[in-house]
């Protein structure tokens, strides 16, 4: 199963749809009172979180600061949670977006392609 779709049961649609998207990111993690600072590779976007491969051993549960890079120079800072982990596969569901950010991730995914069902079982 592939990346976009190893975060929900078989046969559960998404409330929103996911989108191609690849790019770099950082993520911080505040573990043990110490920051740790690791990169990941987004595969995935839509409005509600992101999926990432991260080499890094990450725990379902933790909270996140995602450093996102857009197009134009633009860098998102955005609060998320693990929720998914097979592997070295993560699932991050945002936790806080201002209307400027989700104004933002719209700009990219409305120019980005869609995941489809078929897709995400690749």
């Amino acid at each position: 199963m592939g990346l976009a779709g190893f975060d929900k049961p078989v046969g559960i649609e998404r409330i929103l749809p996911r989108y191609q998207f690849e790019v770099r990111m950082r993520i911080e993690v505040v573990r043990e009172r110490e920051t740790r600072l690791t990169e990941g590779w987004a595969r995935d976007l839509s409005e509600s979180g992101l999926g990432a491969f991260v080499g890094a051993e990450l725990f379902v549960g933790e909270l996140a600061t995602l450093r996102v890079p857009l197009p134009n120079q633009i860098e998102l800072v955005i609060p998320a949670k693990i929720t998914r982990n097979v592997g070295t596969e993560y699932g991050f569901q945002f936790t806080a977006l201002s209307p400027v950010q989700r104004d933002q991730l719209r700009s990219v995914m409305v120019r980005s392609k869609i995941i489809t069902s078929s897709q995400a079982s690749d």
